[in-house]
């Protein structure tokens, strides 16, 4: 009869140093903790028990995307002032780890990619970033349709107050919306208002002539909106005239910093930053997606070092 196991058949323990595998057809494929992957992705494995920090790590700024043309325009702008590392988990999830060393502090920043576009996959993402990084704040950067005419191509959205248009009740005299709002912490706020403060409101993007960024409100729905009179777009409108563009994501976000407070991970704040790619009519296409999405990564990292000052703040309080 074949052995596929260990026999032991004296008196003393049998003891192993390294990794081990046991029974038929089993291997080792892993030896140390981070094992490479091609030249700039690294595969994540879990430390060993002695080896885990119990020091809180600096948990950094998440972001958040959804199109490729989103990511690799935030990835473009992060590399123009920090290093670029590759991280992929064994559940084959993509991280875009930056550090920076800025004021006598480190700022760190995490970007990862949502599997498909709308709320439940950017909960989602939320929830990976948590689980692998726990990030300070979550920031939702890409682009959105504008429905608001002070608002043009090319120009960015800073938004301070999410619009959730799509709970809603059917009745036979008619659909009911009933819209929630989420709106960004205090420090948040603050953090905005340092960076318009600082570079004017609206502010003229030097790298962009002809665009702005400003802050405002934003619907968020499943809905992608291409029509001037779709009754979404009326609600909003109605709901507050100061709604300044639509997308697909920021509710998610919001719902997912929300429903994870109290977690010792958790983060603590959220924010969106959206580039404008069409007005939401139908004339959309995707002819405005490079140009929205490399104006959003620009403010966005713009704003870092604001978020990233209040960030210290939150840690304090934190402890």
């Amino acid at each position: 009869m074949s052995n596929y196991g260990i026999e032991n058949s004296g008196s003393g323990n049998v003891s192993f140093n390294g990794p081990v595998a046991m029974g038929q057809g089993t291997r080792v494929t892993q030896h140390s903790n981070e094992v490479r992957s091609g030249a700039e992705e690294t595969v994540r494995a879990p430390a060993p028990a002695e080896e885990q920090s119990t020091t809180e790590p600096a948990r950094g700024v998440g972001v958040v995307t959804v199109l490729s043309v989103e990511t690799r325009a935030v990835i473009d702008e992060l590399s123009k002032w920090a290093g670029h590392a590759g991280t992929r988990t064994r559940h084959g999830v993509l991280f875009h780890e930056f550090a920076r060393e800025a004021d006598a502090r480190t700022e760190r920043v995490t970007v990862t990619q949502s599997l498909l576009p709308g709320q439940h996959s950017t909960g989602i993402a939320v929830e990976q970033l948590r689980r692998e990084y726990a990030p300070r704040m979550v920031v939702l950067v890409g682009i959105a349709g504008a429905i608001h005419p002070d608002v043009r191509l090319g120009d960015v959205v800073v938004a301070q107050e999410v619009i959730h248009y799509e709970p809603r009740k059917v009745t036979p005299e008619g659909t009911r919306r009933r819209g929630r709002s989420h709106t960004v912490t205090a420090g948040v706020q603050h953090a905005v208002n340092s960076f318009f403060t600082a570079h004017g409101e609206p502010w003229e993007l030097p790298e962009s002539p002809g665009h702005r960024a400003l802050r405002g409100l934003i619907g968020s729905g499943e809905a992608v909106l291409a029509d001037v009179s779709a009754d979404e777009r009326r609600y909003l409108r109605e709901y507050n005239e100061k709604v300044l563009a639509v997308e697909t994501e920021g509710a998610g976000l919001a719902t997912a910093v929300h429903a994870s407070l109290g977690e010792s991970d958790a983060p603590l704040a959220w924010l969106v930053v959206r580039g404008i790619s069409d007005a939401a009519d139908s004339r959309k296409n995707d002819g405005h997606h490079e140009i929205a999405s490399r104006n959003a990564a620009y403010v966005f990292s713009s704003l870092l070092p604001h978020l990233t000052r209040e960030g210290e703040g939150w840690r304090s309080r934190k402890k």
